[in-house]
């Protein structure tokens, strides 16, 4: 005789069980849909939580190495026209007076006519004044020895030729002529941040 109500069994018993021991029955595919769309999602959450920290902190290192690069950055803060070099700020005229004239107006600026304390400042004073004859700081006045405008006297580091009172730069070195001759020249003074260093404890423990 035939019962529907055990052919309804059959089929039930005949259909696979999943790894829980239930049957599949009701769970495809809407059922592999739903557990798909969660992985997504939780997969998705976790890449942005992922990024998210790395952006923090990838800025959290950025910012720490800009704080760190200003601290301890060695560069010339000079004013605008002026050149740096070695902690110090040089101006190059443009206009020609006499040495005093000269001296006047690096004293305006808070500087004086530049000193030379090294070979290597003279090569870049040299090449970057170009062909023009600027003033410098030695000055001597008659039968005295040569001077700096803060009143040290010249160790004779290097020549000075010419026969007169007040010091220029030539083509090639340091020559002399009357003070009283038109010529550019060239104002020098410590540059900004060199000052502050110098001021700091550790420039005075120095």
């Amino acid at each position: 005789m035939y019962n529907g109500l055990d052919t309804c069994k059959e089929q039930w018993l005949d259909m696979p069980l999943n790894s829980n021991g239930d049957q599949e029955r009701g769970k495809e595919p809407s059922y592999r849909f739903r557990k798909t769309r969660t992985f997504t999602i939780v997969a998705a959450v976790t890449v942005f939580l992922v990024l998210s920290g790395l952006i923090a902190t990838t800025a959290t290192l950025a910012v720490r190495t800009a704080k760190s690069c200003l601290a301890c950055a060695d560069v010339p803060s000079c004013p605008d026209g002026w050149v740096g070099y070695q902690r110090q700020c040089y101006f190059f005229s443009e206009d020609e007076r006499n040495w005093t004239a000269s001296q006047s107006y690096c004293s305006s600026q808070g500087a004086s006519l530049a000193g030379l304390d090294s070979g290597l400042e003279m090569t870049f004073l040299l090449r970057y004044k170009g062909s023009v004859y600027h003033w410098i700081g030695l000055r001597r006045e008659p039968n005295q020895s040569w001077k700096w405008p803060n009143g040290t006297e010249f160790d004779k580091r290097f020549e000075v030729r010419g026969g007169g009172a007040c010091a220029y730069l030539n083509d090639v070195g340091v020559s002399s002529s009357s003070c009283e001759t038109e010529k550019n020249w060239i104002c020098a003074k410590p540059d900004r941040y060199g000052k502050r260093k110098e001021n700091s404890p550790e420039g005075t423990e120095k």
